[in-house]
């Protein structure tokens, strides 16, 4: 007889799990405390505004994002059919073939020139293309290239050990660089993973961000990738059409509010409306917010990982990043791809998305009443500074103020209604919001208290974002690679001779290996990484004086004042010192 499984959690971890263990021959029974499926990653659709048989207008948590090295998410869309057999999940993403940065300060929208750097002198080059067009001054993007390039360059030894307990921010040295470059390094982070470089792990930020620079420096159709429709339409329905014909049953509406113990093991867990479930084994699949408030002090007391969950701070670990909607009368492209907003106040990032969205007719032929014909969705993720045209935080305003503060923010770099489902507000709109769908954002030294997928229960695993995986990010990848570690993990348990789920490392260039296993020999010696020492606070320290002697003569740039040959020589000394090709 086959065992039973409990997943907690209908989101894309639990989704996951309940694909893998019911490929796996298990009984699988999947509880999601709200009426939908999917989780932060489903679509959340405008109640009432689709008529003559056209659906709701789509809103969506924020826009989704599938950049290349979502593995594990892609693997598991390659498995998911649609009504034509022939085809699956993974065919309905579609390639977003350019992305831009939109300044407002000096009004041009710079778009991404695509070559993937393999060596390290083209991961400077890379960059000097990336920042060609931008106000930044020369040194500012030539030490850059070199904090990118001593990350590249360390050993996981450095980066786990040293790199981890810091702030990316103190990786790069952040006050060393002119004010202007500072607010590209602040913003980026935030506008691709929600993350404050100040306040979150070198080791976290570094990694992603060097998969984020290899993809958008690279050219091909699958380095970056977006839905083509609505998150629910083209991949959720799919995939709960898919599992309930394989045997999962569903059920919807069961908020767990406690899990029971009996022995070394969970006996069953209750529901919030007072009923029970049994299971042999039990797969924990929410949010780590929700996951802190059900693990009991006797949990704890069973598994010391679990008991630093429950005594996490969860406001150092969560942090807000929430999608808002525009719904236009005509279809606004702007690019094939994502928007970056370097200068917004609230680190915002956007998308047209109605240009992807090529499944069976125009936007306004399939959604809403007619007349809207397009529709840019818009990450926000700082909600704790004032606007550009509000003098209140994000938090702080009401629905209507936050669309119309977004949209102005937009406006000012590159010249509707939005959807806000997923904060709850209280009576007419009144401020601030709830937000149930916090991400972790990984600040210094929290891998330690982050859990694996095992626990010391007997049959208890882990499935969410917050489980220690190799895409060590709150994302779906991470999620999904979660569940397969949390399937893995009660394969062993039960001793069963299944195939385990594929796990698979980040990729990162094999021309940096080398230079890998040279750092971490010098780690293991107690050296500094070689970029690392004395030439490069001299570089630094060229940058500042030249800054300086720039701003008592009146002059607008360093490139103006500096003398580039003596600047280079030092940047060729670095990079001489690692056998890299000389910097021009």
């Amino acid at each position: 007889m086959a065992k039973t499984v409990a997943v907690l959690g209908g989101g894309v971890a639990g989704l996951s799990a309940a694909h893998e263990l019911i490929e796996r021959g298990f009984d699988v029974q999947l509880y999601e405390g709200s009426a939908h499926f999917g989780g932060k990653s489903r679509s959340h659709p405008v109640l009432g505004t689709g008529t003559d048989g056209r659906a709701d207008l789509p809103g969506e948590h924020g826009f989704r994002f599938y950049p290349s090295f979502y593995r594990h998410l892609i693997d598991t869309m390659e498995r998911i059919p649609l009504a034509d057999p022939s085809k699956n999940v993974a065919g309905n993403l579609r390639a977003a073939d350019r992305a831009a940065i939109a300044s407002a300060d000096n009004q041009t929208i710079h778009e991404f020139v695509r070559k993937r750097p393999d060596t390290p002198y083209s991961v400077l080059q890379s960059l000097e293309l990336f920042f060609q067009d931008m106000d930044v001054d020369a040194a500012d993007v030539s030490l850059f290239g070199l904090k990118v390039l001593q990350y590249l360059t360390s050993s996981k030894e450095r980066r786990d050990q040293e790199y981890e307990p810091m702030s990316w921010w103190e990786f790069c040295q952040g006050h060393r660089f002119s004010e202007n470059f500072q607010r590209y390094m602040r913003a980026i982070p935030r506008t691709m993973v929600a993350m404050d470089p100040e306040v979150s792990s070198a080791r976290t930020i570094g990694t992603i961000s060097m998969q984020l620079i290899l993809d958008f420096a690279s050219e091909g159709v699958n380095n970056d990738r977006t839905m083509g429709g609505p998150t629910s339409e083209m991949w959720i329905d799919p995939w709960v059409t898919h599992l309930t014909g394989q045997g999962v049953q569903f059920h919807m509406n069961k908020r767990v509010t406690s899990l029971n113990l009996s022995g070394n093991a969970i006996g069953d867990v209750t529901f919030e409306d007072g009923t029970t479930a049994t299971a042999d084994y039990f797969v924990l699949a929410v949010p780590l917010d929700i996951a802190h408030k059900l693990i009991s002090e006797e949990i704890g007391d069973l598994d010391p990982k679990l008991d630093q969950v429950r005594n996490a701070d969860m406001d150092s670990l969560l942090a807000w990043m929430v999608g808002i909607q525009y719904f236009t009368h005509e279809d606004v492209p702007m690019i094939p791809g994502h928007v970056f907003y370097p200068d917004s106040k609230w680190a915002l990032t956007s998308i047209s998305q109605a240009q992807f969205w090529d499944q069976g007719g125009l936007f306004r032929q399939r959604y809403g009443d007619g007349s809207v014909g397009g529709i840019v969705s818009v990450d926000i993720s700082e909600w704790k500074k004032p606007g550009h045209f509000v003098a209140k935080t994000a938090l702080q305003c009401t629905p209507d103020e936050i669309a119309e503060e977004v949209w102005k923010q937009m406006k000012r770099s590159v010249n509707g209604v939005g959807e806000k489902e997923v904060l709850q507000y209280g009576a007419f709109g009144a401020a601030p919001p709830i937000n149930h769908g916090r991400l972790l954002v990984h600040p210094p030294g929290s891998w330690k208290i982050r859990p694996t997928a095992n626990t010391e229960l007997d049959n208890l695993v882990l499935a969410s974002d917050y489980v220690q995986t190799f895409t060590d990010l709150a994302t779906m990848e991470g999620a999904n690679e979660a569940a397969r570690r949390a399937v893995n993990t009660l394969l062993d348990k039960e001793n069963s001779s299944a195939p385990r789920a594929g796990v698979w490392k980040l990729e990162e260039p094999a021309g940096f290996d080398f230079l890998k296993e040279l750092d971490r020999k010098r780690y293991q010696a107690g050296k500094p990484h070689i970029l690392d020492g004395e030439l490069l606070k001299m570089a630094f320290g060229a940058a500042e004086l030249g800054r300086k002697a720039a701003k008592a003569t009146g002059l607008s740039a360093l490139d103006d004042y500096v003398d580039r040959f003596k600047f280079s020589r030092l940047i060729e000394a670095l990079l001489s010192r690692m056998g890299v090709i000389k910097y021009p």
